[in-house]
């Protein structure tokens, strides 16, 4: 997969999110930071110009920490907010899967239960009011409907729904309710005893999450599992204990941390673990960090599971969120963390080293597309940094051009898939499976598509991309008729690190 400016920036902001999940300390103060305070009330009442001491104090603050390492952070409020909302779990809000179609709020989905649902919005639905203002064809982003949307559990918001299938407006209020954030993206069987679980990042809840599904996989015949990482980039050290836990036997070591300020803290597997036996398979690529990588190396240390893909992105770093006055946050790094052998993983960082290009220069090194030789002494003390899969996958180059990322990436092909759908609102098929086999994706849905858009031609489209493009589609379209998991099933039959672990699993 293509690596776009817009993953990299993503994957920053969450490696951020590992931490002890604890709160302001009795930190002594020092009459030697007087100084920096005197500093800035002189600023603040003798400079030429006016100036913003909150925005100079935050951008002294990031200075100061950025010469200490890559993660630690300074984090102001609206934005530690969001991402704790994310750890935690769950928000408060109307609870509905959203898109923003041609400058139009429409329901994806509403989730079963949620307020929305009770309330009797329905899939499809255009919301076109929020608390009496129009936000219809007015150049609404995503961040604007989560403004308008969320809010304090049990406060009240108003909304106007039009329906494009009975034509009818109608406007209602709705108590905002406690909307799960869940953890595991996907979970289903991919054949009569394969387990398949997505996990998107490490939680407060991730640990029930994942017991949930392994369960309810069990109840349907798996036996065996593949555990999804890629493109997971961390969240709470206990959320990976938690999910670590699941596959190793009792008292078995999963990570432990240590830092000069910090004693050795040791976490082991408790007697409780869902998944101790069966086959297990973990994928990870070059943006698996942290928590992702804590598992990884628990259970490669264990010979519990097979590792497959590409080498990890290398964060062995332990923040600690300290919540400040203003209620901003400082996420100290305090211990790095350690697999079972005693390796810690992070990559190299500090003068001369350009961090955040450390993706793209293994792109052009040739190490996402031949791997790293397992016989350097380098690669053998992770030096590099990481976790080095036991089954190394090439990410697939043939559908690596600009232009077809750019398209995949673009609103063209999800608004086009959405578009079939509200044609043919009526379910095709009974079930995902007998839409997997018989919903063909021909080339003239392709030139559909295309003929919107300027970023590529048909005829620059290679074959591979033809492929690619066609099963995306399908997935995308699964979607609408069926639920999120569906998309899964369709890409596992062309996903080249699935079907790799499928086969891993088979032997």
């Amino acid at each position: 997969m293509f690596l776009t400016p817009l993953l990299i920036a993503f994957f920053s902001a969450i490696t951020y999110w590992i931490g002890f999940f604890q709160h302001n300390q009795n930190i002594p103060s020092n009459k030697k930071w007087n100084t920096i305070e005197h500093v800035l009330n002189t600023i603040e009442n003798r400079y030429v110009d006016s100036v913003s001491i909150p925005n100079l104090l935050e951008l002294s603050i990031n200075q100061i920490l950025e010469t200490l390492d890559p993660h630690s952070a300074y984090i102001p409020y609206e934005k530690t907010k969001s991402e704790n909302e994310i750890l935690a779990g769950h928000f408060g809000g109307v609870g509905i899967r959203f898109m923003i179609i041609r400058d139009s709020l429409v329901v994806i989905n509403a989730i079963k239960g949620g307020p929305s649902f009770l309330a009797g919005i329905k899939k499809r639905d255009r919301i076109i009011k929020v608390n009496g203002e129009n936000i219809a064809s007015v150049g609404l982003k995503n961040e604007d409907v989560l403004k308008l949307l969320k809010g304090p559990i049990n406060s009240g918001v108003t909304i106007t729904v039009y329906s494009p299938k009975s034509q009818i407006e109608k406007t209602i209020t709705i108590n905002r309710g406690m909307i799960a954030l869940n953890s595991v993206a996907a979970s289903l069987l991919l054949n009569s005893n394969v387990g398949y679980i997505k996990l998107s990042n490490f939680s407060d809840k991730s640990e029930q999450e994942i017991i949930k599904a392994i369960e309810n996989l069990k109840t349907t015949g798996m036996t065996k599992l593949i555990l999804d990482l890629r493109f997971n980039g961390g969240g709470y050290l206990h959320g990976a204990v938690g999910v670590a836990d699941q596959f190793l036997e009792n008292n078995n070591l999963i990570v432990y941390t240590e830092g000069v300020n910090s004693p050795k803290r040791e976490f082991k597997s408790s007697k409780n673990g869902v998944f101790k036996t069966g086959d297990l398979i973990v994928l990870a690529n070059s943006l698996s960090a942290s928590a992702s990588e804590i598992v990884c190396g628990a259970l490669q240390d264990h010979k519990r599971a097979k590792i497959l893909g590409r080498r990890t992105f290398g964060k062995g770093l332990v923040q600690q969120p300290i919540v400040l006055n203003d209620s901003s946050e400082l996420r100290i790094t305090t211990s790095r963390y350690y697999t079972p052998s005693g390796k810690c993983i992070q990559k190299p960082y500090g003068d001369n080293i350009d961090y955040e290009d450390d993706i793209y220069q293994r792109m052009d090194n040739g190490e996402l597309t031949n791997g790293i030789d397992l016989n350097d002494s380098s690669s053998k003390q992770y030096g590099l940094g990481g976790i080095i899969p036991n089954l190394f996958i090439p990410i697939d180059t043939s559908t690596n051009t600009l232009a077809f990322n750019e398209l995949l990436y673009t609103a063209t092909l999800r608004d086009f898939c959405f578009d079939y759908y509200e044609s043919n609102p009526v379910k095709p098929y009974n079930n995902i499976e007998s839409f997997k086999n018989e919903f063909i994706v021909g080339t003239s849905m392709v030139k559909k598509i295309l003929s919107k858009t300027d970023i590529i031609k048909l005829e620059n489209l290679s074959d591979n991309e033809m492929n690619e493009l066609k099963w995306r589609i399908k997935g995308e379209i699964s979607t609408y008729y069926f639920d999120e998991n569906s998309k899964y099933l369709i890409y596992s039959f062309e996903d080249l690190d699935i079907s790799t672990a499928l086969k891993e699993l088979s032997k």
